[in-house]
């Protein structure tokens, strides 16, 4: 019979053994060849972020992703260029205007457009999740003060009279027939406005001009 310190020995050699096999690499057997576990099963990746719809408005009309541009004389076409756009229809309701009008507005997350009789026009104050606004100089909303004068903006209108101008205005276009009211014996131009608040702007609209009293 073997005796108690083969015993032992035996059982020492077998747990050094033991040992020995799970110090070897992972996923590999003693013998160098691979081996089955749970880390080799592929995991799954998270759905790509679908990359942001850029918005550009222009005195022109706006065009999606760089596309081609829908003049806001097609109300129609703008509200749809916006809905798929922001991936949801607007909500639609009735907009007052000067001298007992009624308008059709719609309204998506921080954006409001306004169908006249001929043309339409959009107020951007918040960026929404995927979709993101800019001027055709790169102004967004965020941007400062500074960097819209760099790009080419000018003074509009000081609303709080404290002789910094609340108002910007940028892309501006003379329209032939017209006569400004700001600035007498020129004609009128046409631009897209921009409020600054704390030099920071903070909404953009289109349809802004100079020869219009309403």
């Amino acid at each position: 019979m073997p005796s108690r310190r083969h015993l032992v020995l035996a059982s020492v050699t077998a747990a050094l053994l033991g040992l020995s096999l799970t110090a070897c690499a992972p996923g590999q057997s003693p013998d160098g060849s691979a081996t089955s576990t749970s880390s080799s099963t592929p995991s799954t990746s998270a759905s790509a972020t679908p990359a942001d719809r850029i918005v550009e408005i222009s005195v022109d009309g706006l065009s999606i992703d760089e596309g081609p541009v829908i003049g806001y004389d097609d109300p129609n076409g703008v509200v749809a260029a916006l809905t798929d756009a922001f991936g949801s229809a607007p909500t639609e309701g009735p907009v007052e205007g000067p001298y007992d009008s009624v308008y059709d507005g719609f309204e998506w997350n921080g954006t409001k457009a306004t169908a006249y009789e001929t043309r339409i026009t959009l107020v951007v104050s918040a960026d929404a999740p995927g979709v993101i606004f800019r001027t055709t100089e790169g102004l967004g909303l965020g941007s400062t003060r500074a960097e819209a004068i760099a790009a080419g903006a000018e003074d509009e209108w000081d609303e709080d009279g404290d002789g910094v101008s609340d108002y910007l205005k940028i892309g501006m276009r003379e329209v032939p027939g017209t006569s400004s009211l700001v600035n007498p014996g020129e004609v009128g131009v046409e631009y897209i406005t921009l409020k600054v608040t704390d030099d920071v702007v903070t909404r953009i609209s289109s349809g802004g001009n100079d020869f219009s009293d309403i």
